[in-house]
C-alpha cells in the first residue's frame, strides 16, 4: 500500500466534498460535538498544514490552534483546503525515507506514521464533514485498512483528553467504513 495514494484520494475527497458547500452548510452541526462545518473543516485544514509543516518546516498551527476550531477558512473555503492539500502533497512527495523522523505537533515519529496520521485524520473529518451535508462516503479498501491500522493505535492513546468518543458497537453486518469511524466513536447508522 502507497502511504502516499492513500493520502491523496482521501484529499480528493475531501477537495469533492467542499466543492459542494455553499455559505449556509458552513453553519450545519458535524458529529464532532460541538463543531459546526466551519469549525470541523477549519480543524481538518490545520491538521493537513501542522503535518506538511512537519516535513517542509515551514509554518504550522499551535496544537493549541490544530485543536480550537477556530476559523481559518475565511471567505473561501475550497481555496483554503487546495492551498493546504497542494502543500501537503508537495511536502509527502519529497519523501523517501518512511523511516526519516519529523516532528509533528504530536512529537517526533517516523515519516510513514506522520503521513498515516494525516492521511487517518483526512478521511475521519472528511467522513464527518459528508454525514454533516448528508453526503455517502465510503472508504475503499485501501483506506479502510490504513484506518484501522493507524486508528487501532492513535484512537486509545487519545481517548483520554476526549479527542475521540468511546467506541460505538456494531454488528457483523458493519462496513469497513461503518467499523472504521464507529471506533473512532462515530455513530455510523
Amino acid at each position: 500500500m502507497d502511504p502516499l495514494d492513500v493520502l491523496r484520494r482521501a484529499d480528493h475527497r475531501l477537495v469533492d466534498l467542499v466543492t459542494t458547500l455553499d455559505t449556509t452548510d458552513l453553519d450545519l452541526p458535524s458529529p464532532c460535538s460541538g463543531w459546526d462545518v466551519r469549525s470541523l473543516l477549519s480543524h481538518t485544514v490545520a491538521s493537513i498544514d501542522a503535518f506538511a509543516a512537519a516535513v517542509d518546516g515551514g509554518e504550522g498551527p499551535t496544537e493549541q490552534e490544530l485543536f480550537s476550531g477556530a476559523d481559518i477558512l475565511g471567505a473561501d473555503p475550497l481555496a483554503v483546503v487546495r492551498g493546504s492539500i497542494e502543500r501537503s502533497q508537495r511536502a509527502w512527495s519529497t519523501i523517501t525515507d518512511w523511516e526519516r523522523p519529523v516532528t509533528s505537533v504530536l512529537g517526533e515519529m517516523p515519516a510513514g506514521q506522520a503521513v498515516g496520521i494525516v492521511t487517518y485524520s483526512t478521511l475521519i473529518h472528511g467522513w464527518d464533514l459528508a454525514v454533516a451535508i448528508n453526503r455517502a462516503v465510503e472508504f475503499d479498501e485501501a483506506e479502510a485498512t490504513l484506518a484501522e491500522q493507524v486508528g487501532s493505535a492513535l484512537v486509545p492513546a487519545l481517548r483520554p483528553q476526549d479527542l475521540f468518543g468511546p467506541a460505538v458497537p456494531t454488528d457483523g453486518g458493519a462496513t469497513p467504513t461503518q467499523r472504521v469511524v464507529a471506533f473512532a466513536g462515530r455513530h455510523p447508522f
